[in-house]
């Protein structure tokens, strides 16, 4: 099953912030064409706060699956462009998982 997988990661050291964005993006979408379990992979950044939210659609057996492979491919990124330990933090990012097709749901009960 695809999973959506959102994890909400931040950069703790501002130097190294902006400068590292499009290399986190290169690094991303070389690991999906070596990763056929990874899909689309994308990234919203707020420059202010050094917040950054990294998408990516993963195929896993189930929702915990998905975390880990998403989680694992982000510190593979993280690590290609200069490590877990040039200010970027994993280790209390928020992770947020659901299927990637959701069923229609109604907008109101008739």
């Amino acid at each position: 099953m695809k999973y959506l997988t959102v994890q909400e990661v931040t950069c703790t050291d501002p130097s190294a912030f902006g400068i590292r964005l499009d290399p986190l993006m290169e690094a991303l979408l070389l690991l999906e064409t070596v990763d056929s379990a990874i899909e689309v992979p994308d990234f919203a950044a707020d420059l202010g706060t050094g917040c950054v939210d990294v998408q990516m659609t993963v195929d896993a057996a189930d929702p915990a699956a998905a975390m880990v492979r998403a989680l694992a491919v982000l510190r593979a990124a993280l690590h290609a462009i200069g490590g877990t330990g040039s200010g970027w933090e994993t280790t209390s990012a928020i992770m947020h998982v659901e299927p990637a097709e959701l069923p229609e749901r109604p907008l109101a009960s008739a």
